[in-house]
């Protein structure tokens, strides 16, 4: 009896520890499976926020510096850097972040191979050193003379192309090796890549439109001046004619009439100028339409004020958009000095779901828009307006009545971001 209950302990206690360590082995199972799950959602984390700070700007140098101030967040890294393809296989630093930016730029251009970045590119994969105190391929001596150990280069590829090199770099030799780290690295760059790009995309549509916006202000300054100076030669001609003739009188109103001719194209061209400055430069349509006002007003005595809905401050337009409706904004301003004679003038930006508004209204002396145009020297007038509104798909209105002030209002649509 004592042996069957020796033998049944026997076989409990074996199945229980059978037990225990099946227990065990499911528990570390589990343990390990949560944290691969918490690296795995530290790396999405990661990935979101390098991806959220790629795509805050489409300015490079602003695009560039969030996304490597993500980079040094989440990963180990001390020091970041991106270098941008340039011609003839050369790469050139555009941007720095974190440690030692004096050692990261001892050299701020390289060839393709040359140097570690250099190297990634021409590999078109990721370099990683662990010992960079004694690698011969490091071209940069600041960096092993401060201290840095690792240092990993990622070739920035998109769609088959090389646009640049992220590198990231170390203190301890340790760092930048986990497969982990370096999944999340290769994620990084390939976000990296793609908002690069479509900066650079940004860019050359904008500058599309900078470059067909200046033709069209050289036709209209040629057009403009072309005028005046056919008015003072003309004039010239009178005023010699009445002084061979010696009626003084006669010339001295012409000549006053030529000075105020001469007064008038010479702030006809000053707005101009103004507005070449301030249209053209990547600044977006608030931004522009503040600076136009701000140096504008001095040159008037009408009152200016810009009243801006909140969500138009956040909206990005087209390149062509914001320019065309910078300049409807600026003819309907010149107007009104020349003609208005208005004490004050607004200018209103608002969103109604589907489109935006720019109005331009002013209490000036207004006039009957259906019998004729007011007329100025030199001036584009309302049919300038009207066709830059129409080349970007929007639709021109004005109102005005004698005594009454004038009303300018543009409507364009709006993109729907899906």
């Amino acid at each position: 009896m004592l042996g069957l209950l020796g033998l049944t302990a026997a076989i409990v206690a074996s199945f229980a520890y059978a037990v225990f360590a099946v227990v065990t082995r499911l528990e570390q199972r589990i343990v390990a499976q949560n944290r691969e799950l918490e690296q795995r959602n530290e790396e999405l984390g990661a990935l979101l926020a390098v991806g959220r700070a790629a795509s805050s700007s489409l300015e490079q140098t602003e695009l560039l510096d969030e996304a490597m101030a993500a980079i040094l967040e989440f990963t180990r890294a001390d020091a970041a850097e991106v270098w941008l393809q340039g011609e003839e296989d050369e790469l050139h630093l555009a941007a720095h972040r974190g440690l030692a930016k004096e050692a990261f730029t001892e050299r701020t251009r390289v060839r393709s191979g040359e140097g570690l970045p250099g190297l990634a590119a021409e590999l078109r994969a990721p370099v990683v050193v662990h010992d960079l105190s004694s690698d011969p391929r490091t071209v940069r001596d600041s960096l092993k003379a401060f201290g840095f150990q690792s240092y990993c280069g990622l070739p920035l590829r998109f769609r088959g192309e090389t646009v640049g090199v992220l590198g990231v770099a170390a203190l301890d030799p340790g760092k930048l090796s986990s497969d982990a780290e370096l999944r999340l690295l290769e994620g990084i760059a390939e976000r990296l890549a793609t908002a690069i790009e479509n900066s650079r995309l940004h860019g050359r549509v904008l500058d599309g439109a900078v470059l067909e916006e200046r033709m069209r202000l050289a036709r209209e300054l040629h057009d403009g001046l072309a005028q005046v100076l056919g008015y003072i030669n003309m004039q010239t001609h009178a005023i010699d004619k009445l002084l061979e003739s010696g009626d003084m009188a006669s010339a001295r109103a012409e000549l006053t009439g030529l000075d105020d001719a001469a007064r008038g194209v010479y702030r006809d061209v000053r707005e101009e100028i103004l507005g070449l400055r301030v249209s053209l430069p990547r600044q977006g349509l608030v931004p522009a339409l503040r600076s136009y006002l701000a140096e504008f007003e001095p040159m008037t005595t009408t009152a200016l004020h810009l009243e801006v809905a909140e969500d138009v401050e956040t909206r990005e337009l087209p390149p062509s958009t914001e320019i065309q409706l910078v300049r409807i904004v600026q003819e309907a301003l010149s107007n009104i000095r020349k003609h208005a004679r208005a004490a004050s003038a607004s200018v209103r930006l608002s969103t109604d779901g589907d489109g935006l508004t720019v109005e331009v209204s002013d209490d000036g002396r207004g006039f009957d828009p259906l019998r004729s145009e007011p007329t100025g020297w030199p001036r584009f007038g309302l049919r300038t307006m009207r066709e830059r509104a129409q080349a970007i798909g929007g639709r021109f209105e004005i109102s005005s009545h004698p005594a009454q002030g004038t009303r300018i209002v543009v409507h364009v649509p709006l993109v729907q971001s899906k």
